[in-house]
């Protein structure tokens, strides 16, 4: 009852206590788990206390800790303790012993640093990169570098880099524990190589590769931005970024990583990083005295089968006499570094650190040193429920905590839960995850790859998304490369163009560091053709106008109809005097701007002088009038009479639009249908591949000069594209589920077994040019690890039920029924002609009969053809979209699902 009463009052009547502060600075690497101690003290004290800790680098950290502090009522230095994974100086040491003080080094975690690079996995090879102590010295050193040097490729057969790919050193500006590690390992290990020393801060090489960053954040942001680059950095950090590491060779001769040696233990339950403080131990490299020198302590290159080599010992830095600092100050630092090195070792781990060795964890005899200030009253650390006596003043009780803490717990508890739900997941059949393709360009080919994205998405067993943005192919040739704005990355997995990739672009690409290859992948052939709506009955036949002709009227210098010039060419033409020429032509950078501005420019470069390419400055006139898209060309010539107009000639005849007959090389005048049905289209790849120069041998080459305007031939079309996909020949990094989607997406277009380059208006290339399109595929370096989809053809039992297969066993019902409709309106459409077929030949019969009265009902019999077929095609249409609802909403359903969770 006494013990209550007291316990009672003091809480009542305890008088408001002053601010205790504890502040300190130093290492980097242990910040994290420095403000999570203090954080804790700060919740589970009734006291006002407040503790800070700068990350600023170990050679900081001692500076700051030796320095006299000018505002300081007691003899100490800017810091109350200091902290770094190397030793304090010898020449620190020994200025603070000059000047009447002494330090102690408290030892509380033991860390690895390990050496990371970026250069693209696929270019190392699987078993990863290796490199030996003097020639990674000679790499720090400036002597080594560019990464295909013999002295690397002897350790790493398999590198295959671009050859004189030059080296990113990345290093600490300032005085940090890593470069001290590193360059001590490298000192005492090749000094024949390495002969700058070893020190927190060195002189770096200031030659080219060699860069400058500030703390492990620098490093680290050096290495996940900088391709082909090296640094060093504490395992933790790297780890957490997934970063690629080196290989190291330890003194027992065996090539690992640092997270290697940390997942191997030994039979005295030792990782490879607690093994060399164990063998540090056992070696008497540990100095007895807690104020001794400890400049020369190191863990380097201790023995031991999976022993890491480059192993920091992390310390604080204390002085030895605080007798002149405020006792409640020292209580408080005394409590800290109780709990670091108390219940603090075991949540070193989930820094990604070691606790220290029994026989390095002194601390207990090293506070016995310490000379104390009188009047200290210590704290006291309690982890269970203690009656009265745990609401003292003085005792730190993990049964107080924050509401801030508190979450974070929490959060990281539902994120450990979730994460080992993942990964239990991804052994699942089902929790392959979604994979996700994403490409842009040209509006050509958009139902082309809608269609063949849909049935790869219905045949395979994983959750597939695929999507084409149609945007043109100058929009599609932008996105591909990306932009200052996101450092020249692309925006899509691919782009698609039916012109190939601008000189302009092109450069930009190969400008970047390292250069970024692209390869350029020929899909299909494709006509473009001009359109026009000048009514059919005052054209008098088909319009015909030759290259010079147009090239005068998308110039601007021909504004009118019955211009001389096009009635020359058109006799029979009857249109109103002075009718105005309304121009249509496209906004953005589209393909089809720069197959017809290409082909002007080659045949009649005396009359159009704008130039060739996707975007072009167009006439400031009212009588051009931009639109945006092959619908918006189709739109405006379908809805206004008397324009003209460019657009592919899928597109124009599925419209039904009147077109302009050109004149070829040989001098056949002709439409695009009309070139088509003869073998036109494909006639000009034939020629192109005859001529043997059109296509640059090197896919990864400059493809800009690349065109097909105006080959030879009686039926060849005078304007006729190439439809190609871009692609980054380095996919290295690409997540291997993306890449093998990619890799299923280019197969499946470039070998195009299922028909569908003509099913949708395009002439499929000749097999010489899909031949070139094939190898070009094949130069395309894949993450490792990619497992490669394949295609089911005939039933596999077991083997077709496989996550990476696409079965052609599988279908959607909804492309079914469209197929089934689709026939349906071919075999209507066939049973149509061969009436009309009929009609005729029964009018021709009885020419002399009623004449003119067979004549309408001929005119409006056919009149009635393509009425009945867009009402179906509507009708399709319609189901189609309905159809394709409901297979959306299925396909995301798991998604919703998973939000909902």
């Amino acid at each position: 009852m006494t013990r209550l009463l007291t316990a009672v009052l003091c809480c009542a009547f305890a008088p408001a206590v002053a601010l205790t502060q504890v502040d300190g600075s130093g290492t980097t690497n242990p910040s994290k788990f420095f403000w999570k101690i203090m954080q804790t003290i700060e919740a589970r004290t009734r006291k006002d206390v407040r503790l800070t800790y700068r990350a600023v680098g170990s050679s900081t950290g001692q500076r700051e800790f030796t320095q006299t502090s000018s505002t300081s009522a007691f003899t100490s230095g800017l810091t109350d303790f200091g902290s770094g994974d190397i030793p304090m100086t010898n020449s620190r040491w020994s200025s603070m012993s000059t000047a009447g003080r002494e330090m102690v080094h408290v030892p509380f975690c033991l860390g690895a640093i390990g050496v990371f690079h970026s250069v693209p996995a696929a270019e190392v090879g699987p078993s990863g990169l290796k490199l030996a102590p003097c020639t990674l010295a000679k790499i720090f050193d400036g002597v080594i570098t560019t990464w295909d040097h013999a002295e690397i490729k002897a350790d790493n057969p398999n590198l295959n880099v671009p050859a004189g790919t030059l080296i990113q050193v990345g290093h600490r500006t300032l005085g940090s524990s890593s470069t001290g590690g590193t360059t001590g390992y490298l000192n005492a290990k090749c000094p024949a190589s390495w002969t700058r020393g070893a020190g927190s801060s060195i002189t770096w090489p200031s030659s080219a590769g060699f860069t400058a960053v500030q703390g492990s954040g620098g490093m680290a942001d050096h290495i996940a931005t900088q391709s082909y680059a090296i640094g060093y950095l504490d395992a933790g950090h790297g780890h957490q970024r997934d970063f690629q590491e080196v290989n190291l060779q330890n003194e027992a001769g065996t090539w690992l990583t640092s997270k290697d040696a940390i997942n191997a233990i030994d039979a005295n339950n030792n990782n490879g990083v607690a093994a060399a403080g164990k063998a540090a131990v056992d070696a008497g490299d540990i100095p007895s005295s807690a104020t001794a020198d400890w400049s020369s302590v190191n863990l380097y290159r201790k023995a031991g089968t999976n022993t890491w080599p480059i192993v920091l010992v992390s310390y604080i830095y204390l002085n030895k006499d605080m007798s002149t600092m405020p006792p409640e100050k020292v209580a408080l630092l005394k409590v800290f570094v109780d709990f670091v090195l108390g219940e603090g070792q075991g949540m070193l781990p989930d820094f990604s650190f070691n606790s220290v060795p029994a026989a390095m964890n002194q601390w207990a005899s090293v506070w016995a040193s310490i000379t104390k200030p009188a009047g200290l009253q210590e704290m006291t650390l309690k982890t269970s429920t203690d009656p009265w006596n745990g609401q003292a003043m003085d005792v730190v009780t993990s049964k107080r905590n924050s509401y801030s803490l508190w979450k974070l717990d929490d959060l990281e508890t539902a994120m450990s839960a979730m994460k080992a739900r993942l990964d239990a997941m991804e052994t699942h059949l089902d929790g392959y995850g979604i994979v996700p393709l994403h490409g842009s360009g040209t509006t050509n080919t958009k139902n082309w790859f809608a269609k063949a994205m849909k049935v790869m998405e219905e045949r395979a067993r994983v959750p597939l998304f695929l999507t084409y943005r149609a945007v043109g192919s100058g929009t599609g040739q932008k996105e591909f490369v990306g932009n200052a704005a996101n450092m020249y990355k692309s925006y899509s997995h691919f782009g698609a163009g039916d012109i190939p990739m601008s000189s302009t672009h092109y450069t930009t690409l190969m400008g970047q560091s390292p250069p970024e290859s692209m390869v350029h992948l020929p899909l299909a052939l494709g006509a473009i053709a001009v359109f026009h709506s000048v009514p059919s009955g005052e054209v008098g036949g088909a319009l015909a106008l030759d290259a010079c002709l147009l090239a005068k009227i998308f110039d601007g210098q021909i504004t009118t109809w019955d211009d001389a010039e096009i009635k020359a060419q058109n006799p029979n033409m009857q249109v109103p005097a002075g009718q105005k020429i309304t121009v249509y032509r496209r906004n953005l950078g589209s393909s089809s701007t720069g197959g017809l501005t290409g082909y002007l420019n080659k045949k009649c470069a005396t009359h159009w002088t704008r130039g060739a390419g996707s975007s072009i400055t167009w006439p400031d006139s009212t009588s051009f009038v931009a639109v945006e898209g092959s619908p918006g060309m189709q739109s405006a010539l379908k809805d206004n009479s008397y324009g003209i107009g460019y657009l592919d000639a899928g597109h124009g005849h599925d419209f039904g639009l009147s077109e302009v007959a050109l004149k070829n090389a040989d001098g056949t005048i002709q439409t695009s249908k009309e070139s088509i049905a003869a073998g036109g289209v494909a006639a000009a790849g034939t020629a192109a591949a005859s001529a043997g120069n059109v296509f640059p041998a090197d896919p990864s080459g400059d493809w800009s000069s690349v065109n097909l305007y105006d080959m030879t031939g009686p039926n060849t079309w005078p304007i006729v594209l190439v439809s190609y996909l871009y692609v980054k020949k380095d996919q290295s990094q690409t997540n291997v589920k993306t890449a093998a989607a990619l890799k299923a997406f280019i197969d499946m277009v470039v070998s195009d077994t299922d028909g569908m380059a003509a099913e949708f208006g395009f002439t499929p290339p000749s097999t010489s040019l899909r031949a070139l399109s094939q190898s070009a595929a094949s130069t395309i370096v894949y993450p490792v690890g990619m497992q490669s989809f394949t295609v089911e053809t005939s039933t596999d039992p077991y083997g077709g039920m496989a996550t990476n297969v696409i079965s052609k066993k599988r279908h959607s019902y909804d492309i079914y029924d469209s197929e089934v409709m689709q026939g349906a309106i071919d075999k209507l459409r066939m049973e149509m002609m061969a009436e009309d077929e009929e009609d005729k030949e029964d009018h021709d019969h009885d020419h002399d009969q009623d004449h003119d009265e067979e004549s309408s009902e001929s005119y409006n019999y056919n009149d009635t053809l393509p009425v009945a077929l867009s009402i179906t095609a509507v009708v399709i249409s319609i189901l189609s979209t309905c159809l394709g609802c409901v297979a959306f909403s299925k396909a995301r359903a798991p998604m919703a699902a998973a939000n909902r969770a």
